[in-house]
């Protein structure tokens, strides 16, 4: 542990070189191997490049969601184990909600955390208009609940059930079955799949990517962009 520990220190600072001289393909290159040992700053960084590229211009809008959906899972990871560089970018997914489910409690959590023990001027004046703007939506009870997180917490990886579900969880429907058993079709959000076939769907304003694995009688098992495991779609008679 302690050599994966400092391989992953040199990969990190190989890293941040390569970025200071804007060569951000090398940059995520090393990022990636420091950020795959579990090293937070790497994550963090990795994270934060994943969701710049993500709000850009660049690629289709399936790819874009697609570094949105990754960058969650680094900043995630980072923000949880102390990476104030991932606390604050979490902070800014969850206020705004266009990658995740908004979660006012949360983004309040972040921000505040991220405030504290930074040194960097610009960071600290980020976080404090994202936990304004959240302020400003919560109730009293919200605001207690939010400052109770931040004074429990403890840097960790993440459990399973702190995960944050992408911003179209619940938006895959499926809303019609025809065909023979061995020869079923399943029409998810418009667009119609045979058992084993992949393609792009519609949700909540994104294109994401559908892998279709099972088609059963009245249901379907996908694996969906932005989740860690398959997840079964009911028919839902509409």
């Amino acid at each position: 542990m302690a050599a994966e520990k400092s391989e992953a220190i040199a990969e990190d600072k190989q890293a941040d070189k390569f970025f200071t001289q804007s060569d951000f393909i090398l940059a995520e290159a090393w990022y990636r191997k420091a950020a795959a040992y579990g090293y937070a700053h790497a994550q963090g960084r990795l994270g934060n490049m994943l969701l710049t590229r993500s709000r850009s211009d660049d690629g289709t809008a399936a790819d874009r969601a697609a570094w949105g959906a990754e960058a969650v899972k680094w900043l995630m990871l980072a923000a949880n184990q102390g990476d104030k560089r991932g606390q604050v970018d979490m902070a800014d997914v969850l206020l705004t909600g266009k990658l995740v489910k908004q979660d006012l409690i949360e983004a309040y959590k972040w921000s505040d955390l991220a405030a504290h023990g930074s040194t960097d001027e610009a960071a600290i004046a980020s976080c404090g208009s994202i936990r304004d703007a959240a302020v400003l939506k919560m109730s009293a009870d919200q605001i207690t609940e939010a400052k109770k997180r931040v004074a429990d917490f403890k840097p960790q990886a993440p459990r399973k059930e702190e995960w944050v579900a992408p911003v179209w969880d619940g938006q895959v429907k499926l809303t019609g079955l025809s065909g023979a058993p061995g020869h079923r079709l399943a029409i998810l959000n418009g667009k119609t799949f045979a058992q084993g076939e992949s393609g792009e769907v519609k949700a909540n304003g994104k294109i994401i990517q559908v892998h279709c694995l099972e088609i059963r009688e009245n249901s379907v098992v996908a694996e969906i962009e932005g989740f860690d495991k398959p997840i079964e779609i009911v028919f839902s008679g509409k």
